[in-house]
């Protein structure tokens, strides 16, 4: 394996980074939000885990691996490391309500985590350790979405799908200990893996999975790194056939540098209050208010909401009834769901929901436009809305929103964080699995290993009742 002092680019420079990355180099701060996404990304898990999506994936993996060192998220079987992140991951990104990032697009928590858990089950890691190897993980991964731009995901990319190997890979190569050469070629694995197509947003299971083949390719790399296998050096920065060159990617790969280890990309990860597509939520809390400035259903005339070039690709369609995900990447669904119940989070994307007569109805009355002056404010600013309403009566309503409820700008408190967690994961485990499970993430790296935290995520046994 060619050794780092024999080359230099963009990715040996990230490989290097994350091997030496040590816990103590991490602010408080930064660590104190990264449990609050780790809490948040395993209730996310207990619940997708049991949606069907959930249940395919974690059967495919019990069958790969009959048996190995790695817990599922409501299963009692164990199976590979690899073969667990796909579950997982699958489970996590599974209902919409995982956590994100603005200017990235990516879901860091559906790809790092899943990676970062199996590998640190089978190497007998420490709480410590898989708090570092997430913050590398998503620190990577974050800084690679955001050079790669919105001229990526307008491409048709799903960014959790192809940004989402570099997280896992270098989540798993920080918990097999792999010095910054093995490290490097992890990630160079990691990036020639890069898949998943955002098609699937369209009444199919595949974008649940995006999240769960990254994990497992993650776990592939470092793996194969860890054996001797290696990648390509300038993986993400080669000027033919990189994954920028070759993705569309929209910033100098060298910008990923910038501040490496100073500024903390993980402390502007924010966390869902709503269980639709993240460029749905700013359209959803500007509903919620023109509800308490008086608008209901009976008197909405026309709801006409300007949106940012990705906005209008991500969530601007003519809603049709399908399959949940639909519903999910919707804004027409989004805006009318909310202006009846005042909320849009799992009950309002239950099945007896996507065809209901009054939802449709004002569908009828939603319009989504492409602004071209909120794609001014870059892609940090690209969830902005402008929202008016004309109402029966002739008068009409307006409201802006730049940045969702639950963003790092707005932030959920940590009363709304455990509700969140209380109810997604009882689900799947009791009230008083739920409480040691905060406890334990909260004071994470006191434990040894991870073993007490995983043996209260298995679930009740299999034939016994559950919540849907």
């Amino acid at each position: 394996m060619p050794a780092l002092s024999n080359v230099t680019g963009i990715t040996p420079a990230l490989g290097r980074w994350s091997s030496d990355l040590t816990l103590d180099q991490v602010p408080a701060p930064v660590v104190s939000h990264l449990k609050r996404c780790l809490l948040d990304s395993i209730g996310c898990g207990l619940f997708g885990a049991l949606q069907p999506w959930g249940r395919i994936a974690a059967d495919v993996a019990i069958g790969f691996s009959e048996g190995g060192p790695s817990s599922l998220f409501g299963r009692s079987e164990r199976v590979s490391a690899s073969d667990a992140a796909l579950a997982n991951g699958t489970a996590i990104h599974g209902f919409e309500i995982d956590d994100a990032h603005v200017s990235s697009s990516l879901h860091p928590g559906a790809v790092t985590l899943p990676a970062a858990l199996a590998v640190a089950q089978a190497q007998n890691a420490t709480g410590a350790e898989i708090l570092a190897a997430l913050i590398a993980g998503y620190e990577i991964g974050l800084r690679v979405g955001i050079c790669a731009g919105v001229s990526h995901s307008t491409s048709g990319y799903h960014v959790t799908g192809t940004v989402g190997t570099l997280s896992a890979a270098a989540a798993a190569a920080k918990l097999l200990r792999l010095d910054a050469a093995a490290t490097s070629h992890a990630l160079a694995i990691g990036a020639t893996q890069a898949a998943g197509l955002y098609a699937a947003r369209l009444g199919a299971m595949t974008k649940r999975f995006h999240a769960g083949r990254a994990a497992q390719s993650g776990v592939l790399a470092a793996y194969l790194a860890a054996k001797g296998f290696t990648g390509s050096l300038d993986a993400l920065e080669a000027p033919f056939g990189g994954f920028f060159s070759t993705m569309n990617g929209q910033h100098d790969p060298g910008t990923m540098l910038a501040d490496l280890g100073s500024t903390w990309e993980t402390e502007r990860v924010g966390l869902k209050a709503y269980a639709a597509c993240a460029s749905a939520h700013t359209t959803i809390d500007g509903v919620r208010e023109l509800r308490r400035q008086g608008l209901s259903a009976k008197n909405l005339e026309r709801l006409t909401i300007k949106v940012s070039k990705k906005s209008e690709i991500n969530i601007g369609w003519p809603y049709a009834p399908a399959e949940a995900i639909t519903a999910q990447m919707s804004g027409q669904y989004a805006a009318a769901v909310t202006l009846l119940d005042g909320d849009a989070f799992i009950d309002q994307y239950s099945a007896d929901r996507l065809s209901d007569p009054a939802i449709l109805a004002i569908i009828s009355r939603i319009s989504f436009v492409h602004d071209p002056d909120i794609d001014l404010g870059g892609a940090g600013k690209r969830h902005a809305v402008k929202i008016e309403a004309e109402l029966t009566d002739q008068s009409r309503l307006s409201t802006t929103v730049e940045q969702r409820r639950g963003s790092s700008h707005h932030p959920l408190s940590q009363d709304e964080i455990l509700k969140k967690f209380r109810r997604l994961a009882s689900v799947t485990i009791d009230s008083a699995a739920t409480d040691k499970a905060i406890d334990v993430v909260f004071k994470i790296e006191e434990e040894s290993d991870l073993e007490r935290l995983t043996s209260l995520l298995v679930g009740p046994p299999d034939d016994a009742p559950r919540l849907a």
